[in-house]
């Protein structure tokens, strides 16, 4: 049996993870450097776990000099990842940032799990407590976080991150429920998984698994852990006030899912029929378009984490029997986006697999066409067209490079978040 040894391997990592920061640091602008999750917690899995940082810089003076200090960022962070490959995601703020993201998304901070400072000065992350039931439901958004991404690796077959999106989920079921009460490292998630689940051959190899880092296979469990998402799906909605409202939705939806807009079937199953999940897992493996759900997850998934796709789904589906999202839920997901983290991030993922600084016009345009005017649209042709027809040409370029990016759809969507925080729905 391959041995684990995340106290060695985390060191490593540790090691590595202050080189990059010192190499941040040199910009005179950063403040300190920080590392989150897997690494500060001590649960790296070497040659596996992703390095994430978090970059506290010097409150800017306008916004060109902001975006001019993105894109030194970008370049150097760009040029260390080619180095070291394991450095993964980068959030930049300054401390005001930091508080007022927090704030809006407090289960950004129990995300997080842990901080550890690599270099530069101390700050002690703003403690977020999940006190009322706004604070209770933004656990949702890291919920359907994880949900949407487990399709793709179970596809890839890779064991060890479907687990770590399932623990993820499960830990917002404890958060949720009050079972849990602060950030967890992953092993004590999988034990509180284990009080909930009935003893199995799959939960005890998972253990087993998970012990060992995933090293030496265990395939076999990646249908188990589908099956279980589903199920924790179906037990969390349960607990959740706000939903959509209907039922009795066809057992295959077609949309589009902005701000890609790129094309999926979700296969709705029912999770206790094991025969019905497994053949719908067998299809979802053969073709990526498609989605293994639940409807409940799905109507849960359309208030809290993507409410713009309702209107989608409702074009390309005939018979669509669930109400639309309330203001609220649309007006929620603005809130979410006026925040810079988000445009900075995107320009992070510039020549990554995942490339989300392609969408992110799209995104707020949409938000813009929402917040003051409540339109939403059903295409990136639809949106393109009516945001033309409300404000002239479309501004952004979707840039091939940092600098292209950060001097031109970075600029446009800030202007778009300080023309929305003129309206008192969206301040914080």
């Amino acid at each position: 049996m391959p041995l684990w040894m995340p106290g060695l391997e985390t060191q490593l990592y540790r090691f590595l993870a202050r080189l990059a920061a010192q190499q941040f640091g040199r910009l005179d602008f950063v403040l300190s450097v920080y590392v989150r999750r897997s690494v500060a917690c001590r649960e790296v899995v070497f040659g596996k776990s992703d390095i994430d940082l978090h970059l506290l810089l010097k409150p800017y003076s306008s916004l060109d000099q902001e975006a001019r200090g993105l894109q030194d960022i970008a370049n150097r962070y760009v040029k260390l990842k080619r180095l070291l490959p394991c450095i993964g995601d980068c959030n930049v703020s300054t401390r005001l940032e930091l508080e007022h993201w927090y704030r809006a998304r407090p289960y950004t901070w129990y995300r997080d799990r842990e901080w550890l400072k690599l270099y530069g000065e101390d700050c002690t992350r703003p403690w977020m407590a999940l006190n009322d039931s706004t604070a209770r439901d933004s656990l949702l958004w890291w919920f359907f976080w994880a949900w949407e991404r487990l399709s793709g690796f179970y596809r890839a077959g890779n064991v060890r991150v479907c687990c770590n999106l399932f623990l993820d989920m499960v830990n917002v079921h404890g958060l949720y429920v009050g079972a849990l009460d602060g950030p967890q490292r992953r092993a004590a998630v999988l034990e509180y998984w284990r009080t909930l689940c009935p003893p199995s051959r799959e939960l005890d190899a998972l253990t087993r698994g998970f012990a060992v880092g995933f090293r030496g296979g265990y395939r076999p469990l990646l249908g188990w852990l589908y099956s279980e998402s589903l199920k924790l799906c179906d037990t969390l909605s349960q607990h959740v006030i706000h939903t959509l409202e209907g039922r009795g939705c066809d057992a295959e939806l077609h949309s589009q899912v902005p701000f890609s807009f790129s094309p999926r079937i979700y296969l709705l199953v029912d999770p206790s029929r094991e025969e019905q999940v497994t053949e719908a897992l067998d299809t979802m493996q053969r073709r990526a378009e498609v989605f293994v759900t639940t409807e409940r997850a799905l109507k849960l998934y359309l208030y809290h984490r993507n409410p713009w796709e309702y209107s989608v789904l409702q074009a390309h589906n005939s018979h669509l029997p669930l109400a639309p999202p309330p203001a609220e839920a649309l007006q929620r997901a603005v809130r979410f986006a006026l925040h810079k983290e988000v445009p900075r991030s995107a320009g992070f993922s510039i020549g990554r697999k995942v490339d989300r600084s392609a969408t992110i016009g799209l995104q707020y345009a949409q938000c813009r066409l929402y917040g003051e005017q409540r339109k939403v649209a059903i295409s990136a042709e639809d949106l393109r067209q009516q945001y033309q027809q409300s404000y002239g040409a479309w501004p952004y370029r979707r840039g091939a490079s940092f600098d292209e990016y950060f001097l031109q759809d970075y600029f446009v969507a800030c202007q778009t978040i300080e023309v929305l925080f003129q309206h008192t729905t969206y301040r914080l």
